[in-house]
């Protein structure tokens, strides 16, 4: 039996095809797949569901024990009947929210979603112990009313579901991001056009290493483009046995659409898995409708206006969370501006002129980082600015500016926290997009207006995804992302993502 062919780059023998004329071109000598590599493929899918099943177990197993131990505390026993039957219950709950988590797809997704995100199956996972609490509790009520056993009350069954919507999702994410990375082999993935389009796929798949791909290489047909290609279009099927691929994403090259559909139906196969990148992917949103009208597939983007309704539901949410914070947080926030004024001479506050929704110009809030002239000082600055693509932004990454407590306060974001008065203010929202200079706004092209169109926020799509981000550009079309997108789940998500940002100490 032949052996698997190496990794390319790694012992492997290369060769340039007479066609391509391209000798830097690194091409793989496939081998002919078989039930090995189908058997490969099938321990890695089980593999992960099955540590997700164990995921699962450990958290049902939590929270019933929290659920059993609370109803102990408030009125004992929190269990009536014979020690045989409530271990038998106990089993057969499990049993059963398996077989609901299952009929759910949380297990499926797991192993077709190219990138599974363990934010995205909250509402499933939801509606799933929504589901799976009614079935026990119909049972627990009928063992009551037949036999008098007490094993699963109302009050247990409203605790468990508390216990089990953070509990599931936290220990999924946990295994997903630490866990699964270390112990299981990343799925291989090929990547169809090394255009601008594959290298931002490829890029997304080297800073997630939670997603267990693996960068196999490129398809391209282009023979200017030779990094990390390793064969042609022609070669797609071959290239997918030789280098044992697990995943192909194909991407806009800009061939015809008979030879896009030669692809697609040449890895169309069931061990191999197949992500598609729409052309206008920047203007799909997650909410978008997919229709069908006479089989022809349709999507459909929603209206780009809020209704009164979302708008209030937003501000509910932006009163209620930054009142609770500014609460909370106020012993933190004395100590800062203790600490501000002790170190240099100025104000405790940074004041700036910035933009809100419709182009209202309001008063910023933050904690001040720099020294007191540093507004003046930036134009004798202006040629150390690293931000590219010509934009009207100003950033520096060793800012002379910035003070010492300054530093560590902008190292943990600290100094945003005042701007939680600016959202119960009205003027600004939790999540949003990134708040703007007056003097930006004045060089915006039309199609950067629409960010003006929600109010600007303390975090965004802008600070948990590309907080580095050297392109003025990129980070106007992830506000854009964001206000097509927007759900008050989308809001907390954003949140729940930016606080390891600010635990890991990862500020500007």
């Amino acid at each position: 039996m032949p052996s698997s062919p190496p990794e390319p780059g790694i012992g492997t023998t290369t060769r340039t095809p007479a066609s391509t004329g391209s000798a830097a071109l690194r091409v793989v000598e496939p081998a002919p797949a078989g039930t090995a590599r189908a058997r490969r493929q099938g321990r890695l899918r089980r593999g992960r569901v099955r540590a997700l099943v164990a995921v699962d177990l450990t958290a049902i197993a939590v929270a019933f024990a929290g659920t059993y131990g609370f109803a102990e505390l408030i009125g004992p026993p929190a269990v009536i009947g014979p020690p045989g039957v409530v271990a038998a219950f106990i089993a057969v709950s499990v049993v059963i929210w398996i077989a609901v988590f299952a009929g759910y797809r949380l297990y499926e997704s797991h192993s077709r979603a190219i990138a599974p995100a363990t934010f995205d199956e909250v509402g499933d996972l939801f509606h799933a112990l929504l589901a799976g609490s009614l079935v026990l509790l119909v049972v627990g009520q009928g063992a009551k009313r037949l036999a008098g056993w007490s094993l699963y009350s109302p009050l247990e069954a409203l605790v468990f579901l508390a216990v089990a919507l953070v509990a599931i999702p936290v220990l999924r994410g946990a295994l997903r991001t630490w866990v699964l990375p270390s112990v299981m082999r990343p799925r291989r993935t090929l990547i169809v056009g090394a255009g601008e389009v594959g290298r931002l796929v490829r890029r997304k798949i080297d800073a997630h290493p939670e997603y267990g791909l693996e960068f196999a290489g490129f398809i391209e047909d282009d023979p200017r483009i030779t990094d990390d290609v390793v064969g042609r279009t022609a070669e797609l099927t071959t290239r997918v046995d030789g280098l044992e691929i697990d995943w192909v994403v194909l991407t806009s090259t800009g061939d015809s659409y008979e030879d896009t559909l030669d692809r697609v139906r040449a890895v169309r196969r069931p061990d191999v898995h197949l992500s598609i990148v729409p052309d206008y992917f920047e203007l799909f949103a997650s909410n978008a409708a997919i229709e069908d009208i006479e089989g022809l597939p349709v999507v459909s983007l929603p209206p780009m206006r809020f209704s009164r309704s979302v708008l209030l539901l937003k501000r509910c949410f932006d009163v209620a969370a930054s009142g609770l914070g500014l609460l909370v947080l106020s012993p933190l926030l004395a100590v800062t501006a203790v600490l501000i004024k002790l170190d240099t001479r100025g104000p405790v506050f940074f004041r700036q002129a910035r933009h809100g929704r419709g182009g209202s110009e309001f008063s910023i809030v933050k904690f001040r980082t720099m020294v007191e002239d540093a507004e003046a000082q930036r134009f004798a600055l202006a040629h150390l600015n690293e931000l590219e693509g010509g934009g009207p932004l100003f950033k520096i990454k060793e800012d002379p500016r910035i003070t010492r407590v300054g530093s560590t306060l902008r190292r943990l974001s600290i100094d945003e926290l005042p701007q939680l008065w600016n959202v119960l203010k009205g003027e600004m929202s939790l999540v949003g997009p990134r708040p703007p200079l007056p003097s930006e706004v004045v060089e915006y092209d039309i199609w950067h207006r629409r960010r003006l169109s929600m109010k600007p926020g303390i975090t965004g799509l802008w600070q948990v995804e590309m907080r580095h981000e050297p392109s003025f550009d990129r980070w106007v079309e992830l506000d854009l992302n964001y206000i097509d997108r927007w759900t008050l789940w989308l809001d907390l998500r954003i949140l729940l993502r930016t606080m390891p940002s600010v635990l890991m100490a990862r500020g500007r």
